[in-house]
């Protein structure tokens, strides 16, 4: 009897045991199956049409030289160069006209790129109607300094000092300086000519002034322009322009002098793109002490701009297809999946990465056009057997 109870607990405990082995071989199965399901959706959204997964052999990997490399998230610095043209800074641009009718009777600066220093005398001019002006601001003068007696006396002073305003006004505006008011005044003797001065240190970049010529309000005698500090035009791609902004700093190189280096800053970007270049202008301005930069001379203009630490790849990396830019992934040895990803900016020989890719993933960097062939390929070769084609 004890025989018996002992094999009936011992064939139940086994019973247990398969049932229990069983479920739990058929929760693995399940697990299994739903993990490669997963795998297959994965895979499946991460496809893309017309690639196929390649396979190659290690022999073959030596032989093709495949290289991977690590994807990271590097510090880029995008450098932009250019091609520009020296140009005069038009804020520095004086003009030099009269603003009565008259004839030149003195040339002090007489040739066109002469330098000259503010308040150097430019050229003097004999005006009657100057002269006439003077002499009517003499009797106004008198007249104001004479003491009147009378009923009326304090109206006639008033309108004597009102006249000699009217006057001294109209010599102010004829740009006589008030330090020629003055001696007039004290001298009492009318100028019989009104020497003109440059307004800025400069060069003369035209002259229409000659001896004897006659001049008159809206004639520019004189061109003059400061060259301490001029302006570099650049054409600038349109896709360049979206980084660029004010204030950002320069470096500029001329070619006519390798090796020479200047400083400057962006002031302003155009905001029109020409339609024909697809490039927007962009100026710079730069200190030029010695005068070695010339309006029209050819320089170089380069910009270094930090954008910062991103996931980013080689150029030689990427594939681009015209509609999508592909990569291929190692995803063991030997085993090379297509992706699709999206780029961004470039920055010297890398593409910022926007999606498509994660950190320390292997990207083929070499030779990858022989694995998109292949992998076009073998896409190709899968759709003929599917359609029973062998």
């Amino acid at each position: 009897m004890y025989q018996k109870v002992t094999n009936f607990i011992i064939i139940a405990m086994l019973g247990v045991l398969v049932y229990l082995g069983t479920q739990q071989y058929i929760k693995s199965l399940f697990n299994w199956k739903i993990q490669k399901k997963t795998e297959s959706h994965i895979n499946r959204l991460k496809s893309i049409p017309g690639y196929s997964v390649v396979s190659i052999s290690p022999e073959r990997i030596q032989l093709l030289g495949i290289l991977t490399e690590k994807v990271k998230i590097r510090d880029l610095t995008k450098k932009i160069r250019t091609v520009g043209v020296i140009d005069i800074d038009e804020t520095s641009i004086a003009h030099v006209q009269t603003k009565f009718n008259g004839w030149i009777e003195d040339l002090y600066v007489d040739f066109i790129g002469k330098p000259v220093k503010k308040n150097q005398k430019l050229f003097s001019v004999y005006s009657p109607e100057l002269l006439a002006t003077q002499e009517e601001y003499l009797l106004a003068l008198h007249a104001h300094e004479k003491k009147i007696k009378g009923r009326f006396s304090k109206e006639l002073e008033q309108s004597n000092k009102d006249l000699l305003l009217s006057i001294q006004r109209r010599l102010e505006l004829w740009d006589i300086s008030s330090e020629q008011i003055e001696r007039l005044k004290k001298d009492r003797i009318p100028t019989k000519k009104l020497i003109f001065r440059s307004s800025i240190d400069g060069i003369v970049l035209n002259k229409k002034a000659f001896i004897g010529m006659n001049v008159a309000p809206g004639i520019n005698t004189y061109t003059l322009a400061d060259l301490s500090h001029v302006w570099a035009l650049a054409d600038m791609y349109e896709n360049d322009t979206l980084f660029i902004k004010l204030g950002q700093k320069a470096i500029l190189t001329p070619l006519s002098l390798p090796g020479r280096v200047f400083h400057g800053s962006v002031t302003f970007i155009d905001y029109v793109c020409g339609a024909s270049t697809r490039t927007v202008k962009v100026r710079f301005e730069f200190d030029n002490p010695k005068f070695e930069l010339k309006p029209g001379m050819f320089c170089t203009v380069n910009i270094e701009l930090p954008m910062g630490k991103t996931l980013a790849l080689p150029e030689e990396a990427l594939i681009d297809t015209g509609t999508r830019t592909i990569i291929f992934i190692e995803k063991k040895k030997g085993r090379y999946e297509p992706r699709e990803v999206k780029i961004g900016f470039k920055a010297e020989t890398y593409y910022q990465i926007l999606s498509g890719i994660s950190k320390n993933e292997s990207v083929v960097i070499s030779a990858q056009f022989l694995l998109d062939s292949e992998s076009r390929l073998k896409a190709f070769e899968g759709r003929m057997k599917g359609i029973g084609i062998e």
